[in-house]
């Protein structure tokens, strides 16, 4: 048996100096949003501007009042968006690596957040493996490489979600404010995504119901009503403009759409299925049941407005891609840290060749890549001084801002433009009618003839313009790229 004696003071160790050090806990959000940057920053200008990013290049470098303008007409929802890359262009300019870094940013930070938010709710190893998961899906990468607002909607999301996870929590009249100003960001950069409301309506009442207390409803209520009556004049012009940007006609998801689509989010079919399956066994823990409400009200409130709004689009669902990974995460988080990485390894392994394809093309599977650049390429090799140039432009391929962007000032004059887009306050520019007194004074005149974006099929010239073209010019010669004709008309 031994006795313990207590030393006195005089012979006692000193205390320990208390020392900073780096709080590795802390910095577990770290790894996700290094692995994010890495996979969408790679090869990030490979892609070639497609139809919709060359849409923002147009009007985020448009002048406020230009800008002002085309948001009378057309793309009034995407104004705070362009907005933010007006900005944007004006620091770091106009280059597809600049045009796409804010969302690459946005795609980082997003993994950074829901890390943080897993490890809130549930356990650290869970926001580690949701952040892993998130940055190697095809997916990610391929919102992450492109000038829209999807990936900003998505970081906007996460945000929202973890500020109202702290106001429930801790409470505190800022939190509330930061969760409003997130939920602000939300509808600004995508207003579909406001139907994620419907799944942090669930979350309060869990909350409420498990702590018998109500009081988190009133700042709660008044966070969101603060942001969407903020949201209502863009949602009003956004609704006067639906027909025009998405059609008249709704396009609900069929049962099947529904039953796949998972694979729509993330882009693979391989990963979708493995992706459900982990969600399935992540709702297993009892915790994660109401953040899966976070999923699947969303989900329902889409598939309802779609019935009656042409709203419908696998796209639009990006912001829940976020979500959807925390669920697997905590599937994930179940195994040993070395099994929960190799099943990060396989999705990526999964992904593989969809990450490939994206970074060749933005445009779809079953379409055939529009090659601006080609077009370009060939007009700026065979060029000469005083070439005039046309274009067939009454639909959503916007060959002249293509070719207008990747020639700069070696642009032939636009023969046929009889005012600049900008001042029309719309992407088409409008065109004369006399075209045979618009090309009296050429000699030379190329056609860039863009194929029907439906069907694939080659298109032809309008009327005027190829009437005007076959009985003053011969057709010197004809280029082929993908998705375009070039043409070039030499005088008689």
């Amino acid at each position: 048996m031994t006795a313990t004696v207590d030393l006195p003071s005089s012979v006692a160790p000193p205390a320990a100096r208390p020392h900073r050090r780096l709080r590795t806990d802390r910095l577990h959000w770290l790894g996700p949003a290094l692995l994010a940057a890495a996979v969408t920053g790679y090869q990030l200008q490979k892609p070639q501007l497609w139809r919709d990013e060359l849409a923002t290049l147009s009007a985020a470098g448009r002048s406020a009042a230009d800008l002002s303008r085309l948001a009378e007409s057309i793309d009034a929802v995407l104004v705070p968006y362009y907005w933010v890359l007006h900005f944007w262009m004006a620091v770091a300019g106009d280059s597809p690596r600049a045009l796409r870094l804010p969302s690459v940013l946005a795609v980082v930070a997003t993994a950074a957040l829901l890390t943080v938010l897993g490890s809130r709710l549930f356990t650290v190893r869970a926001g580690v493996f949701a952040g892993l998961l998130f940055a190697v899906l095809p997916a990610v990468t391929r919102y992450g490489q492109e000038a829209r607002p999807y990936a900003l909607a998505a970081l906007a999301a996460t945000a929202a979600t973890l500020m109202l996870v702290e106001a429930l929590r801790h409470g505190g009249r800022w939190r509330w404010v930061l969760y409003a100003l997130a939920v602000l960001a939300l509808g600004g950069l995508h207003l579909v995504a406001l139907t994620l409301l419907t799944g942090h309506a669930a979350v309060v009442v869990h909350q409420a119901v498990r702590t018998r207390s109500w009081r988190p409803f009133p700042p709660a209520a008044l966070a969101v009503t603060v942001a969407c009556a903020a949201l209502v004049p863009l949602a009003l012009n956004g609704r006067a403009q639906l027909t025009t940007q998405l059609g008249a006609k709704p396009h609900p998801p069929t049962p099947e759409g529904v039953l796949h689509l998972l694979e729509q989010i993330s882009l693979s079919t391989s990963i979708g299925g493995l992706l459900l399956g982990l969600c399935l066994l992540g709702v297993a823990d009892r915790r994660a049941r109401t953040g899966a409400l976070t999923i699947v009200l969303p989900l329902a409130a889409m598939v309802t407005i779609s019935t009656v709004s042409p709203i419908w689009h696998p796209r639009y669902l990006f912001f829940l891609l976020p979500l959807i990974c925390l669920l697997a995460g905590v599937a994930a988080a179940r195994t040993p840290w070395p099994i929960g990485l190799a099943l990060v390894l396989v999705v990526g392994l999964l992904g593989l060749p969809d990450q490939r394809f994206f970074r060749g093309s933005h445009e779809k599977r079953t379409a055939e890549l529009v090659d601006y650049r080609g077009a370009a390429r060939i007009i700026a090799h065979e060029r000469q001084a005083g070439d005039a140039i046309v274009y067939k432009r009454d639909g959503w391929q916007f060959a002249d801002i293509a070719i207008e962007y990747y020639l700069g000032p070696a642009v032939p004059r636009d023969a046929l433009a009889a005012q600049s887009r900008n001042t029309a306050g719309g992407y088409w520019t409008p065109e004369r009618t006399d075209a045979a007194a618009a090309l009296a004074g050429d000699t030379r005149v190329w056609a860039v003839v863009p194929d029907n974006v439906t069907t694939g099929a080659p298109n032809t010239l309008p009327q005027p313009a190829l009437t005007a073209l076959q009985r003053d010019f011969t057709l010197s010669r004809t280029w082929r790229v993908s998705g375009f004709q070039i043409h070039l008309f030499v005088r008689r």
